[in-house]
């Protein structure tokens, strides 16, 4: 059956939902092959009006899909960026953990086992130690590890004389200052290397620092085969620790002549110097040892010019380094203790 539909309907152009009902009358009426004359069409038939409804716009879906793919590459550029990101090292965020970078697996003997831990910015140098000396650090909330740090802190000041005695001479020929070490301590967020140097010495440890914007390593203290290592990352003067998820954070000397095969030295070293200073290591150890009673009662007097001290003045400095007061059973003068103090400091 053929039927002809003229769209123009009692001089007036039908709109669509007539000519639906049209179509529509003409099925039922068993037609199938519709002839439809359009030289009268209605123009807003003719207009391509249409528009793709796009279902992600403003939409929960879309803002998920935009939260997943943030960050990503697209899959062509994949393999090139896997290439790129073997020779590189990252730091992470606060609070989160990253696997080994490619370029330091042969570091460890089972990389999997290791990953690098987010610190906070302010006292990065604080948190990494703490997460690597105690096991439980990591598991506690901020408020409790700013007491932990604060406690820690403490401790350092509290123990810095003694500790200062036993290293005076590797201090010395570094020029550490005891007043500086304190300062730093106690009023600053970024630590300078004798005070890094002083923390690591306290701990009993050396630590091997990897940098990753010049991709050097360094020492943070002298080198010593007795001594455990542990690693850290850093980036200007923010620190990241290097963990084991078994709480061994800890290696021995050999950590450093891997990373040489990795990385160049910041500052060239020889990790034979030890071996080829034992002997008079151990000497300076046993005359610190025998002197050490004396040092610690020198190390606080600075000497002003004469004039400025009364004799009970000198007396008083005289009896703390153990100087006689009398001579020939006589009193010393001003002049006689003066020189023998300035002698004895």
């Amino acid at each position: 059956m053929y039927f002809t539909l003229n769209i123009k309907y009692k001089m007036e152009y039908l709109n669509p939902n007539e000519l639906k009902k049209s179509i529509q009358k003409y099925f039922n009426k068993g037609g199938n092959i519709i002839d439809i004359d359009i030289d009268n069409i209605n123009p807003s038939f003719c207009i391509d009006n249409y528009k793709s409804v796009n279902v992600l716009r403003d939409s929960n879906f879309r803002r998920e899909f935009n939260s997943l793919c943030k960050g990503k590459t697209e899959t062509k550029n994949l393999d090139e960026k896997q290439v790129v990101d073997n020779k590189k090292i990252y730091l992470c965020k606060e609070s989160q953990i990253i696997d080994i970078p490619f370029l330091l697996d042969s570091l460890f003997e089972k990389p999997k086992n290791y990953y690098i831990f987010g610190t906070p910015s302010k006292f990065s140098f604080y948190h990494s130690i703490l997460n690597i000396v105690d096991k439980e650090f990591i598991l506690n909330g901020s408020i409790h590890k700013e007491k932990k740090i604060d406690e820690y802190r403490n401790d350092l000041v509290y123990n810095l004389d003694d500790m200062y005695s036993k290293n005076r001479e590797i201090y010395k020929s570094k020029r550490f200052k005891k007043s500086t070490i304190k300062e730093n301590l106690l009023n600053s967020k970024v630590f300078l290397p004798c005070t890094i140097n002083y923390i690591l010495d306290y701990y009993d440890l050396c630590l091997l620092i990897i940098d990753t914007e010049t991709y050097l390593f360094s020492l943070g203290n002298e080198f010593s085969k007795e001594k455990d290592f542990i690693i850290m990352i850093r980036k200007n003067n923010y620190y990241q620790p290097i963990l084991n998820i078994n709480g061994n954070n800890k290696f021995n000397w050999e950590v450093i002549e891997k990373i040489s095969k990795i990385l160049k030295p910041e500052f060239d070293f020889d990790i034979n110097l030890e071996e080829n200073n034992l002997e008079e290591k151990i000497f300076l150890k046993k005359d610190y040892l025998e002197k050490s009673k004396e040092l610690n009662k020198n190390e606080e007097i600075k000497l002003e010019k004469l004039w400025k001290y009364k004799l009970i003045d000198l007396q008083n400095i005289a009896k703390k380094i153990s100087i006689d007061l009398k001579k020939e059973n006589k009193n010393k003068t001003k002049d006689e203790l003066y020189k023998e103090i300035q002698n004895k400091l």
